[in-house]
């Protein structure tokens, strides 16, 4: 097994000091905390089986729907600005 040496802050030892066990090595603290964080992405990557086409289909949806929660919020947003008294 290959040994690094590493410089972290005081408060990073800290840090990682409070989620190690008391019989735990920092090392194998840092593989369990490692082990259990995944993004979402991570998580789901390769689910779906698209072909290119239905990909960019599926992106210019997304963009479509972005555009119109955009303009949505803008007209509440107008909205709530004629209905509330000005802030002078």
């Amino acid at each position: 097994m290959a040994i690094k040496s590493l410089t972290i802050t005081e408060e990073a030892y800290n840090l990682l000091k409070r989620f190690k066990y008391e019989e735990e090595s920092f090392t194998e603290a840092i593989l369990r905390i490692g082990k259990g964080k995944s993004s979402a992405i991570d998580k789901y990557f390769g689910i779906l089986k698209l072909s290119e086409k239905e990909a960019e289909e599926w992106k210019n949806k997304i963009k479509k729907r972005r555009k119109e929660v955009d303009t949505e919020f803008k007209q509440r947003l107008n909205k709530f600005r004629n209905i509330l008294p000005s802030q002078k």
